[in-house]
């Protein structure tokens, strides 16, 4: 490992950390039960991207896709000059959504999440093919 610490490719670093349990697809299925498994993957990624890779906490987005690439639940831990995958209707601040859980233990359940699909994305053709079939 001490071969990757401060290493140029770095500046592009794109880690993800993926949950160890079942029946947690996306980031709707998160409930008040989770937040301490949330907490606990926004303090010891970026401790351990630090150790492994040398860069700071202050350098990273921690954020999670909905609509996600697949489903399993999963942490996205980009460099903040690195834009992939963090738009705002795509990317989701783990900080964020650790704070909705905590006002609302099911605060998921229930909002309404605003996401944008492209034209070649498998739900955007079920949707489309719906939609004609009206």
């Amino acid at each position: 490992r001490s071969e990757w610490y401060k290493h140029e490719s770095v500046a592009d670093l794109y880690c993800l950390a993926i949950l160890k349990a079942d029946g947690v697809a996306s980031m709707r299925d998160l409930t008040g039960d989770h937040l301490p498994v949330l907490r606990d993957m926004l303090k010891r990624g970026p401790q351990t991207i630090e150790e492994v890779y040398g860069v700071k906490s202050d350098q990273l987005r921690v954020f999670v896709h909905y609509q996600p690439q697949f489903y399993h639940f999963h942490v996205h831990f980009t460099r903040l000059q690195n834009d992939i995958g963090a738009q705002v209707e795509k990317g989701h601040l783990l900080a964020d959504i650790i704070q909705d859980l905590e006002k609302d233990p099911e605060h998921f359940k229930t909002r309404s999440i605003t996401y944008k699909l492209s034209l070649k994305d498998k739900l955007y053709k079920l949707m489309a093919a719906h939609k004609a079939d009206k």
